[in-house]
């Protein structure tokens, strides 16, 4: 009798710990639209979307996408995934411009040009980081298009 309950748990535990470690459905969303400022279309910004949802312990997804002349973001492959998981997104919106007039370099990691004083945000800097952005966004699985942000100030 032992033996019997002890597999039937067993199993019981081993289905539980498949399903724990699934990553669900398997849906992704893409995301696009456009960024302004006041709204004139927003030239070679960084948006980021920061997901609400942390889990084990670790901070939840972070994807972005950098503007293009028309203001135009898009963010549909992340890695080997076709998107970013569904859910809520607190979005950031950054503009990094070289200290002095001088270029930036071409994969520059903006955290480091910041604290170098290499780079300056040219946004307000309310919109810099995701406990002051009032931007957000809930994406579906899927497409997720016209996802606009208007910024406002200087």
């Amino acid at each position: 009798m032992f033996a019997r309950w002890s597999v039937q748990f067993g199993a019981l535990l081993l289905l539980a710990a498949a399903l724990g470690c699934s990553k669900g459905s398997g849906s992704f969303a893409t995301v696009s639209g456009v960024v302004t400022q006041n709204g004139a279309p927003l030239e070679q910004a960084k948006v980021t979307f920061h997901s609400t949802v942390a889990s084990e312990g670790t901070r939840g997804t972070v994807c972005s996408a950098q503007t293009d002349s028309s203001g135009k973001y898009l963010i549909a492959m992340v890695g080997k995934d076709p998107g970013i998981p569904p859910g809520l997104y607190k979005v950031t919106v950054t503009k990094l411009e070289a200290a002095g007039g001088g270029t930036l370099p071409p994969d520059f990691d903006q955290g480091q040009l910041e604290a170098s004083g290499m780079a300056v945000n040219k946004l307000p800097k309310s919109y810099e980081n995701p406990t002051t952005t009032k931007l957000s966004a809930t994406l579906e699985p899927g497409k997720n298009q016209n996802v606009n942000f208007d910024l406002k100030g200087k």
